[in-house]
């Protein structure tokens, strides 16, 4: 046995942690999912999708939403939050790199030193995306 393995003395199965969920949780789950189809769905179709592509694109974004944070929680903000968050990762992506600050500031009604902010923390995001921190979330606890 290595010392970074735990010896229970028997067979862990390979569902453990999914037997360990909170009932209440695991008896929710099919009405969250059909939740999350109908509002996707709805989405879509405001959209200008018609009934049958809008389906396919819910069913898409829900397999590709589970492949993603399946098994975990995620939070997911509203309100304010939740539109500030989408608007400032569409100004990092309508940035791209461009010499187009003073436009977007001008199109966002922000000052081009909120812009500038907001591309920074946006830059931050996207190195964590494509660099994970190597020492993992145990560096920051010890």
């Amino acid at each position: 046995m290595s010392d970074d393995t735990l010896d229970f003395g028997f067979e862990v199965p390979d569902d453990a942690l999914e037997r360990m969920l909170d009932p209440e949780i695991v008896r929710k789950w099919p009405q969250g999912l059909s939740d999350m189809l109908t509002v996707i769905q709805a989405a879509h179709r405001r959209a200008g999708d018609d009934e049958e592509t809008a389906r396919l694109r819910a069913f898409r974004a829900v397999r590709a939403l589970a492949h993603f944070a399946g098994g975990r929680s995620i939070y997911v903000p509203k309100g304010d939050q939740l539109d500030r968050a989408l608007r400032d990762r569409e100004i990092w992506e309508r940035h791209g790199g461009s010499n187009n600050v003073a436009e977007l500031a001008r199109q966002y009604h922000l000052t081009e030193v909120q812009i500038y902010s907001i591309l920074a923390e946006q830059r931050k995001l996207a190195r964590a995306r494509l660099q994970p921190d190597m020492f993992g979330d145990e560096r920051r606890q010890g």
